[in-house]
């Protein structure tokens, strides 16, 4: 007898409103299915609260001696205690759904419908998404009609997308999701991977993202990097714009990692062949060469003889003449006067003109050196 007792077998179970607990089939008469959940305590499942079909994807056939979970709708008072089926799926699936809320999960689901202010989610829960959260929703503009929204809107309806619950409230029935916010958590997941794997020196393949008046924003697979101005091109660029489009596909060397700021500098020309490399085997003195005006300045005329490699004819070289008569974006041909492929300079003169001075020449401008056929040069 004092083991009985001590077992806890001779309690009989009370139940509760609202609990959700399992049960043995004992009998199934057509809609109505008696259920055995505990020691002289017994329940009945009747036909509206067998089954829902938003949260049960068929009908149950149920059978003698199957254990189910059963939610107390009215626990017992003269009769046998009402239970529900469909309230329990409810209640596990809300459960569920708390449990990846509070854990900030990412999860897949099917949307389901559009009503005018987003796309609803079968979660479990049904949830809702609101516009705003959509990334997959193809952009609007301020011409759109209602009817053109929900074109867009019903073009969603069937596909999977990975979300992110960012608004619970069972009490309401409430669940609200953002793709957006989905996006933004596996993207700093991918930013902290890839910041592991990248190298200095390494070339890798990346899709321009963003242009600015200082460069260009190049997405790496799951991170943005800067490449400046200066290092989009081995010609001079005074417009990201003039060599790169949004979307376009580069190799970038990775020039710099900052892991703690997750900053990463990029460069694009550098992934690319330095076209001054074995330059002098192209290019000779006395040659002579067909070359474009790229800018003119006090001390002389720069001329861009290959992409990514530039010369100047020097102002003391140059009549008067020859120098009013030269604009940007002239094509002329030009004598080559030197090249020094360490330094990067190419001296050049326009063919038809008699040098003069040259010896002593050495620089632009009083002596001061210049390095021309670079992007550095402005």
């Amino acid at each position: 007898m004092e083991s009985l007792l001590e077992s806890g077998d001779h309690e009989v179970r009370i139940l509760r409103r609202g609990e959700v607990i399992d049960g043995t089939v004992v009998r199934v008469s057509g809609d109505e299915v008696m259920i055995d959940v505990g020691l002289k305590s017994e329940g009945v499942v009747v036909g509206r609260e067998l089954y829902d079909p938003n949260v049960m994807d068929e009908r149950p056939q149920l059978t003698i001696g199957e254990i189910i979970p059963v939610y107390v709708v009215q626990p017992e008072g003269e009769g046998a205690a009402m239970l529900s089926l469909r309230r329990a799926m409810q209640e596990k699936q809300w459960r569920e759904t708390e449990a990846i809320y509070n854990e900030g999960k990412i999860i897949e689901a099917k949307v389901t419908e559009f009503n005018k202010g987003g796309v609803l989610v079968g979660v479990g829960p049904r949830g809702f998404v609101p516009m705003s959260q959509l990334v997959s929703l193809a952009p609007s503009s301020s011409e759109d009609s209602r009817d053109d929204i929900a074109e867009r809107l019903g073009q969603l309806v069937g596909k999977t997308l990975q979300m992110k619950i960012i608004e619970m409230d069972r009490r309401r029935n409430r669940l609200i999701l953002s793709e957006r916010a989905a996006q933004r958590d596996l993207r700093s997941e991918r930013r902290e991977t890839l910041l592991e794997e990248l190298r200095v020196g390494q070339i890798r393949k990346g899709i321009v993202s963003n242009l600015a008046t200082f460069g260009a924003f190049i997405d790496l697979g799951g991170a943005d990097g800067l490449a400046h101005i200066s290092e989009l091109s081995w010609s001079r660029v005074n417009s990201p714009t003039e060599v790169l489009r949004p979307g376009q596909e580069v190799d970038v060397y990775i020039l710099a990692l900052d892991r703690e700021e997750k900053k990463i500098a990029l460069s694009i020309r550098r992934a690319l062949e330095d076209p001054w490399d074995a330059l002098e085997e192209r290019l000779a003195s006395e040659q002579v060469v067909e070359g474009t005006v790229t800018k003119l300045a006090p001390f002389g005329v720069f001329v861009r003889l290959e992409e990514g490699v530039e010369g100047l004819a020097h102002a003391s070289d140059l009549d008067e003449e020859s120098m009013l008569s030269m604009y940007e974006g002239q094509t002329l041909d030009f004598r080559v006067l030197s090249v020094q492929t360490e330094r990067r300079r190419i001296r050049l003169v326009p063919a038809e003109t008699a040098g003069r001075g040259f010896d002593d020449y050495d620089g632009v401008d009083s002596g001061e050196g210049i390095v021309v056929g670079t992007s550095d040069v402005r």
